[in-house]
Formats: structure tokens, sequence, C-alpha cells
């Protein structure tokens, strides 16, 4: 009886060991399985992205902005003597170290388009005013202000995404992305090249006002042109004079040639050779 409860106490122990034998197995297991890392993916290739640009003026700096304005002025001059006012003029020019863009002569007039320093504009206006007798003046002025700086600031920021993009071409390894940024780094280059044009044409007419100057004679003018229509009003009197004439000499002839003709025939056949006056006088005889 002793042996056969000693063999039951001694299973129970082996099963229990056997029990906890198992579940320690299990949870080495399971920590195996959950402390196993996967291996890192590879990193995709770098992606270009264009940075987004801003094209807009910043509003804090506006305030401190220089105005930027293109004025044009238009005078009209009535001078007894045209060649001394150009004189005078082209003098002037020259003081102000300004230069004239077109000069257009005929008798008794010239033509200037004048472009003046903005600094000496006025002073220039002043001039004229005070040496010449001016028949008309007009000055228009163009704010450009907003345009002005908004062309520079998109040329800036051009110019830094451009470095960018060459940046990253020195770095791009595929056919794809090399020839795309070449394609975007051409088509930056002209649009810089072409706003510098712009901004070049526009810093010119800010810088170096326009001023058209009509110089003319009236008093000769008139003169001339009164002459010059007493002239066509001769040609005209005389063109009227010959047509006449020869209007009357074409319808003359034109009824002259056959009266004429008629009183040949009559004269043929009552006096000429058929004689019909004669033989009938003869008869009464």
């Amino acid at each position: 009886m002793k042996k056969i409860v000693y063999f039951f106490i001694i299973s129970l122990f082996i099963i229990s060991c056997g029990g906890k034998s198992g579940s320690s197995s299990d949870v080495n297991f399971s920590v195996q399985s959950t402390s196993s890392v996967p291996a890192p993916a590879p990193s995709p290739a770098p992606k270009f992205e264009e940075a987004a640009v801003s094209d807009a003026v910043n509003v804090d700096n506006a305030a401190n902005m220089e105005r930027k304005l293109i004025i044009t002025v238009d005078v009209r001059i009535n001078s007894r003597d045209v060649e001394k006012s150009y004189k005078s003029v082209e003098n002037k020019i020259k003081e102000y170290n300004g230069y004239f863009d077109t000069v257009e002569s005929s008798k008794n007039r010239y033509y200037l388009t004048i472009r003046v320093p903005k600094d000496n504009l006025y002073n220039f206006i002043n001039f004229l005013e005070e040496t010449e007798n001016i028949e008309n003046k007009n000055i228009n002025t163009q704010d450009v202000t907003d345009t002005y700086y908004d062309t520079e600031n998109r040329i800036k920021n051009r110019e830094v995404l451009l470095e960018k993009l060459r940046a990253y071409l020195r770095e791009a390894k595929s056919i794809d992305e090399i020839l795309k940024v070449e394609d975007r780094i051409n088509t930056l280059t002209y649009e810089i090249e072409t706003m510098k044009g712009n901004l070049e044409t526009l810093t010119s007419s800010i810088d170096y006002s326009r001023v058209t100057l009509n110089i003319s004679n009236q008093e000769a003018i008139k003169s001339n042109t009164n002459i010059y229509n007493k002239y066509l009003n001769l040609i005209s009197f005389l063109k009227e004079f010959f047509s006449g004439i020869l209007f009357f000499l074409v319808g003359f002839v034109a009824v002259a040639i056959p009266v004429v003709l008629i009183l040949a025939l009559f004269y043929y056949i009552c006096f000429g050779k058929i004689g019909l006056i004669k033989k009938l006088y003869r008869k009464i005889k």
C-alpha cells in the first residue's frame, strides 16, 4: 500500500515538472518570435520637387520703396527762327546729359524726340518756358512702381530657383531626371533674360523722360501756304481755261465738219459739175 502511495506521488511530481517545462518552452518561443526585427526597406530614390516661388512684393518693404514714374512731355513752340531755337535746345540737352532719339526737319519746322534725365526734366521745361514761345504743353505721368518691383522680385526668385536646379543637376543620376531638370533650366534662363530685358527698358524710361518737341515758324508756314495756295489756284484756273478752249474746239469741229460737208455737197450739186442751178438758168434765158 505504501508503495502505491509513493508511486502516485512520484507520478504527480513528474507530471507537474513536465507541465512547467512545457510552459517555459512556449514562453521562450513567444519571446523569440516577438523580438525578431524585419530588415529595413531600401530607401526610395530621391525625387526632385520644384520649390514654390513667391512673386509677390514684400508688403513690409512697400513703404520704403522709391516710386517709379515714367514722365512724358509734349511741347509745341512757335519760333521766328527755328534754326536758332534748335541750336539752343541742342546745347541745353548736352548740358543736361540728355540725347536726341529722333530729329526730323523740314522748311521752317523741327520735330524732335528727346531723352532728358529725370532729375533735369523740370529744369529743361523751365528753360523752354523762359526762352521760347510755347503754344502748348502736356505732361503725362505713369506710375509703374508695382510693375517694376514685381519684375525685379520675379527675377530674384527665379535666379534662386535656377541655382537650386543647377545644384540638383550635379547630383541627378537618372537620364530622365537630367533631361527634365535641363529643360526646366533652359525655360527659367529664357524667362530671366526676357524679364531682365523688360526691366532694362522700364528703367531707361524711368531714368530718362521722353520729351516730344515741335518747333515751327507759323507765320512763315502760313505765308508759304498762302503762296502755295495761290499757285494751286493759278494752276487750277489755267487747267479750267485750256480745258474750256479744248472743249470749244472739239465741239466746234464736231459741229462744223458736217455743216461744211453739207455746204460742199450743196455747192457741188447746184453749182459744180452737176450744175442744176446753171442748167435751170440757161433754160430760162
